[in-house]
Parts: structure tokens; C-alpha cells; sequence
């Protein structure tokens, strides 16, 4: 490739840490601006020299057409929106003819200018209110190619987004499609929202100086006509006429009531980018960046929690929010002989029946903190399994093969060995379960071991083939798989003594607990204000089956506490919830899953409630959310807050959170398996030795660190009394 040179990389277990050294950053921006020069050369080759400045004031490469295409086109619009001087006399007799040497120095110039100005560029947007003058086209095109991929894939750092840019050679909706080809997702069309707000944060950063809605707009006319604007560039070694201006300039506007039929297809400038992906090099796909380990394991841990709501979705609520929540929170790992959601349910029924709960409760939310350590334990499992199996395999690559095949591990199995892994020899499943076990801190590791290998796959036929017939279990399904399995696995009694809690470990259990109910009770009553809201506007009754997650942390226009109350005003939050009267063998029994954003305020009041069809199709983006690192799934064609003003603050480079930062608070929030405060909610006295253990030693250490503190309290009382005595002040005074 042009312009690549060769830099030292530095392998550490299949990782490549070249793209995240400082040599390694200025090769991929050094490699994908050498591109961007490529495209202006061609571009100022067909545009004729009157254009040329509005090139260098917004002449960007990219949008939603190839590179060459974008520069034109937004020259062009450029030039539309300022209509500051008539066209020269003779113009048009020059447009579509071959060019004079004295316009051939112009464009020299200009591209001299372009790639001088090139050197020594900063990544880092700046605010609006900075300069732009020493910001030559070629960079702020590349601040823009990178925002908008950050602004549209979440957990990607602009490292690794200059990393897609050099293997698409800076091609916009190239780098797209290799991102979702790594992301194992394919979901990107130009009408999402998401994809909107991404092209507008690119353009904010780029420091386009029309209004940015105008261009995003624009873009996305062009766009809804790529086969047409194609065929208008003309051969090379002319200019374009002055009626492609004019069709270009009518394109901008054009409404979908004049479309041509077929030519408004959303997924038509991808089919041309993937056309285009067939002349870029091919990729190592041994060598994986370092950093993609964190985005991929934020992306799976994404796609294990949508395996998480399927099967809560499969549970009748009576039984799930009666009983098996403990079960589905405490051991409902995803791994197992059978598919996730299979070995989710049969995981959480067993726990339950086999370890049985001294205090039964009933809860309509499902705690998001331990739904999210749950998942991220679950996680841990599943990549132990795949690396006892195949110990060749670096954690990375273990991750890959679950975000492919959905966690799924007999496809990754039979993957695997396609791919040419030795499968560890010899084999034994009771082996990899233990690992899975140790690894996702179980329990109780060595009872899943012999449940997973004995009980567990014929239980797992039985559950698998009747949600092949049903959508969904029923009471009485439940009730048997729970009765087969105590003929199997009789409910055991505690093996070791747990210690009773002191005074004050109660007392904050009892405390935490009091909290969860409260904060339980207030969501519960905004769902069902929000689902009536819902059943108004459809002409269609709703029955909460759970809540799933909640960030009750929504602020508004960045102000987040509501005053003297020290509240956000928002929540959002996702529910299951199924049509009214809809029985188990209806096809709509399965519980559909909601999105909410609801006032803290008013209880009554809900500002958005939309139902998430498609789940894995999600692409919908939300600044507060990703920052508490909760996974409320938000919809992809809808606005709602923290979707939209956050992201373009962040492009600007008035936002205090930069995208790296943003990233590392979504991993922070969300990769966690330690104790937390919400285990006071699900403490048993009967089972959980090491957390009253944890508790006491926890109540212990504030008791001394107070008895270390009273010396200071009497000395400062003595103080105070001497001089009140030497003031002449009454001491009872």
C-alpha cells in the first residue's frame, strides 16, 4: 500500500501493541492520510478552479458516497451556500474540457497547501470558538472520518478507529463494514438515527461551517441517490460540466416523493462500499490490537445480556419473581451442554431447587447491578471453557468465537476445529465445567460440575423441546423441572456454618434491603403509569412481566440534580411486558421488551415509551447510560436524552469526557464480579458464609476506625469546656 512503512510491532499472546504505541498511532494516521491526499489529488483533477476554494474551506471526504464523490459534492454544496461572486466569464466554456497549464498550477498549489498543511495534526477536536485556520481540509477530514466512527460504534477509541481508517484507506462506509464485520454485526443503514447524530458529531468536529443539520441532510439525499451521483463524475482528465453542478445542487434537496423507484434503498451506499472494500488490502487476522480485547469483551457482554432478557423472557413472571429470580442472580450462568438461554433457565431452576432459599421474597425489577456481575461472571465462564478445551487459544480469540457463534459452545467447538485448533486431548467435559465454574466464581463449583455432567443433558432435551412447541414455560413446566431435578439432586443442607451477623452487619443488610424495596417500589409505579400511558395511545393492554434495567441517573440539558433534592429528573429503563390476555401457546405470549423514559418527578409522567422489536438489531446510543455502564437497550429510530446533544458536545470538544474516558466508565461499570452493597438484598444465612464473613470484618473495621477516632473526641470536648471556663461562658449554656 502507498505510503505504509514499516514499523516494529511488539506480539504479547497474540495481541499487536503496534497500533497503540505512539509509532504505531502515526503510521495508521500517517497511512490513512496519504489516502485522503490520493483523494483530493483526483477531486481537484475534476473540479474546476473557481470550486477549488470552497474545496479548502469544506470540500470533506466524508459522507455517505466514495471519498472522491463526498469531497465534490461537499465542494459543491459548499459553494451552493455561499453564492458570494457570479461565475466567470467563460466558465462554462471550460467546464467539460480538457485543462490549461495555468489551471493545472492552480491546482498544484492547492494541493501543495492540502498536504502542507497536513503535518503534525492533533486528533483531539477543538472547541468552535478556537480557530480554525491552522486546520487544513485534510485534517479536519480526518477528525471527521474518525468522530463519526466513535459517534456510531460504541467502545471504539479513536486509536482503534485510525487503525479501520488505514485498512479502509480512509473510505468512510468501508471502515464501517469492517468494524461490523469485526463486531459480528451488520445492521448499519443511513437512515438510523444513530448513523444521523454519528455524520452530525463528524461534521461538529470537522467545524463545518454551514449549519450542521443542513449537511447531514444533504449527505443523506445524495445518498438516497449514490447510483446516480456515481454516474455523473465525468472521465478523468476533464471537469465537471455545469449542469452535473446543477443536478448535484437539485440532489440536495430532493424529496422522497420524486425519488426514482429503487433508488431510496438504505443499504444501497453500503453495497457500494463493499464493491469498493475488494481493493483494499487483506488483513492479518492473526494480529489483533491491543485495546480491541476491551471493546470486544464490552461488545459480548452486550450480546450475553440480550441471551439474559430472552430467557427471563421465557419464565412465567409468577415463577420467576416469586422465586427463581435468586436463582437466575446467584448461579443462572450461560454455560452449559446445551444453548445459553436453555442453560440459563435449567442453571437458575436447579440453584433454587437443589440450595433452597431460607428467605423467600418476591420482587417485580431484577436488580441491574447483579443481572450485570451475573453476566460478566458468565462471561469469565464461557471463556474458561473454550481455552481448557483449546489452551492454544488467547483470551481474544476465545471471546471471537463466542461473539460469532452467540455464545453457543458446541458451534464453537465444531468452529474451532474447522479453523484448524487441536482440541485438548484427552477430553474431558467435567474438566471444562470446573474451569467454567472456578472461573465464574459459582457457588457452588463442585454440584454444577456433576449437575452439567450428568442430569443436566437430559433435563436439557426435555426443556429445549418444549420451547421449540411453546414460545414460553408455563407454571406446571416449571413446577416439573424443578420436582425432576429434586429426585436428582435432593436439596442439600449447608456444609458449613455461617457465622451470625453482629448488630451493626444486620442492621446495614436491613438497611440496603429497606432501599432496594423503596427504590423497587417507585420504578414499579413509573412502568405501569408508563405502560398505561402506552395502552392509551395503541388501543392495547399490557401486563408487566419484570423489569429488567434501570438508570434512574438521567439528568437534563447537563444540569443532574433536581434542586435541593439532590435527584436526577430521568430515568430510563427496559421492561418485559406481554398483551393482555395472551396465553402460553399464543404466538404473541412472549413478553415484548420496552423502552421508558420516565419523569423522577412526576410519577405519572412518561416522556417516551417505545417497544424494542428487535433487540439485536439495537444501535441506539445513550451518553448516561454508557456511562453508569447500565445495558438499557435504547431504540435505534428514536430521540431520547443523552442520545443526540452529549455526543456532538463531545465532538466539539466541550465535553469534560472525551470518548476514551467515556469507554473506560462503560468498562468500569460494567466488567465486575466482586462483592457489592446489592448482595444485602439476596444474603442468605442459611448459604453465604464467605459475605457474612465479608460483612462482619466490614462493620469491625468502621468500629475501630470510630474507637481509634474517640480520643480525639474527648481531647476536643476538654478543649471546649476550658474555654468556655476561661470565656466566663455557662457550661450548660
Amino acid at each position: 500500500m502507498a505510503g505504509e512503512r514499516r514499523v516494529r510491532r511488539v506480539i504479547i499472546n497474540g495481541l499487536d501493541h503496534m497500533d497503540r504505541r505512539p509509532e504505531g498511532i502515526e503510521h495508521n494516521k500517517s497511512v490513512a492520510m496519504n489516502h485522503i491526499h490520493d483523494y483530493y489529488k483526483k477531486a481537484l483533477d475534476l473540479l474546476p478552479p473557481e470550486l477549488i476554494p470552497s474545496l479548502l474551506e469544506a470540500g470533506f471526504c466524508f459522507g455517505f458516497l466514495d471519498p472522491v464523490s463526498n469531497i465534490i459534492a461537499n465542494t459543491v454544496s459548499q459553494e451552493r451556500h455561499k453564492r458570494k461572486r457570479p461565475r466567470r466569464a467563460g466558465a462554462a466554456a471550460t467546464t467539460g474540457t480538457k485543462k490549461s497549464s495555468s489551471d493545472r498550477r492552480v491546482r498544484y498549489k492547492a494541493i501543495s497547501e492540502i498536504i502542507d498543511s497536513s503535518k503534525d495534526f492533533s486528533m483531539r477536536p477543538k472547541p468552535r470558538s478556537e480557530s480554525s485556520s491552522g486546520a487544513g481540509i485534510a485534517v479536519r477530514s480526518i477528525r471527521g472520518l474518525a468522530t463519526f466512527l466513535t459517534s456510531y460504534f460504541r467502545y471504539l477509541t479513536t486509536q482503534d478507529a485510525l487503525r479501520y481508517l488505514r485498512l479502509s484507506k480512509a473510505d468512510l462506509l468501508v471502515a464501517v463494514h469492517l468494524i461490523e464485520q469485526d463486531y459480528s454485526a451488520h445492521t448499519f443503514t443511513i437512515h438510523d438515527i444513530t448513523a444521523k447524530i454519528a455524520l452530525g458529531c463528524a461534521a461538529t468536529s470537522a467545524m463545518h461551517p454551514p449549519e450542521v443539520p443542513k449537511f447531514v441532510s444533504r449527505s443523506l439525499s445524495l445518498a438516497s441517490h449514490v447510483d446516480e451521483v456515481s454516474k455523473l463524475l465525468p472521465e478523468k482528465g476533464c471537469c465537471i460540466s455545469h449542469s452535473t453542478k446543477n443536478r448535484l445542487s437539485e440532489l440536495f434537496t430532493l424529496t422522497k416523493d420524486t425519488t426514482i423507484d429503487g433508488d431510496d434503498d438504505p443499504r444501497m451506499p453500503m453495497q457500494h462500499a463493499i464493491s469498493r472494500m475488494q481493493q483494499c488490502r487483506e488483513r492479518n487476522t492473526t494480529v489483533i490490537p491491543v485495546g480491541l480485547d476491551y471493546s470486544l469483551q464490552l461488545l459480548l457482554l452486550n450480546k450475553i445480556h440480550l441471551l439474559y432478557l430472552e430467557a427471563i423472557s421465557r419464565v412465567p413472571p409468577h415463577e420467576l419473581c416469586s422465586r427463581h429470580h435468586r436463582g437466575l442472580l446467584k448461579a443462572g450462568h450461560s454455560y452449559g451442554p446445551f444453548d445459553p438461554v436453555t442453560n440459563i433457565i435449567l442453571n437458575a431452576i436447579w440453584y433454587d431447587t437443589v440450595f433452597p432459599a431460607e428467605r423467600q421474597f418476591e420482587v417485580q425489577m431484577i436488580c441491574t447491578k447483579r443481572l450485570a456481575r451475573t453476566e460478566c461472571r458468565s462471561l469469565d465462564g464461557l471463556v474458561a471453557y473454550v481455552r481448557a478445551l483449546f489452551p492454544v487459544l488467547s483470551r481474544y480469540e476465545a471471546m471471537r468465537y463466542l461473539l460469532i457463534n452467540n455464545a453457543q459452545l458446541d458451534r464453537i467447538v465444531m468452529r474451532a476445529k474447522e479453523d484448524g485448533h487441536d482440541q485438548c486431548f484427552p477430553f474431558s467435559q467435567s474438566e471444562a465445567f470446573d474451569a467454567a465454574s472456578l472461573a465464574a466464581c459459582h457457588p457452588s463449583p463442585a454440584a454444577f460440575v456433576e449437575f452439567a455432567t450428568r442430569v443436566m443433558p437430559v433435563m436439557g432435551e426435555t426443556l429445549h423441546s418444549t420451547l421449540k412447541v411453546n414460545p414460553m414455560l408455563s407454571s406446571s413446566d416449571v413446577r416439573t423441572i424443578s420436582e425432576t431435578l429434586s429426585q436428582n439432586f435432593p436439596p442439600s443442607k449447608p456444609s458449613k456454618l455461617v457465622p451470625e451477623l453482629n448488630m451493626h452487619a444486620a442492621d446495614y443488610v436491613a438497611g440496603k434491603r429497606r432501599k432496594f424495596e423503596a427504590f423497587q417500589s417507585a420504578i414499579v409505579k413509573r412502568a405501569k403509569a408508563a405502560l398505561l400511558r402506552y395502552a392509551q395511545q395503541v388501543g392495547q393492554e399490557y401486563e408487566l412481566h419484570v423489569i429488567c434495567d434501570v438508570n434512574a441517573e438521567i439528568p437534563e440539558y447537563g444540569i443532574c440534580y433536581i434542586p435541593d433534592d439532590y435527584k436526577y429528573p430521568f430515568s430510563h429503563m427496559n421492561i418485559l411486558a406481554k398483551r393482555k390476555g395472551s396465553q402460553i401457546a399464543d404466538a404473541d405470549a412472549v413478553p415484548t421488551l420496552f423502552f421508558f423514559e420516565c419523569s423522577n418527578i412526576d410519577e405519572d409522567m412518561t416522556y417516551m415509551c417505545c417497544p424494542i422489536l428487535e433487540p439485536s438489531k439495537d444501535a441506539g446510543r445513550c451518553f448516561h447510560c454508557e456511562c453508569e455502564g447500565t445495558k438499557v437497550i435504547h431504540p435505534p429510530s428514536e430521540k431520547y436524552r443523552g442520545c443526540c446533544t452529549e455526543f456532538e458536545d463531545m465532538a466539539s470538544g466541550k465535553s469534560p469526557v472525551s470518548n476514551e474516558e467515556l469507554i473506560n466508565q462503560a468498562k468500569y461499570g460494567t466488567m465486575f464480579v466482586d462483592t457489592m452493597e446489592d448482595d444485602c438484598v439476596y444474603f442468605d444465612s442459611a448459604w453465604d458464609a464467605k459475605f457474612a464473613v465479608f460483612l462482619n470484618d466490614m462493620e469491625q473495621d468502621k468500629d475501630d476506625e470510630e474507637a481509634d477516632l474517640s480520643w480525639l473526641k474527648e481531647e476536643m470536648q476538654e478543649y471546649f469546656l476550658a474555654y468556655q471556663k476561661e470565656k466566663g461562658v455557662p457550661v450548660n449554656s
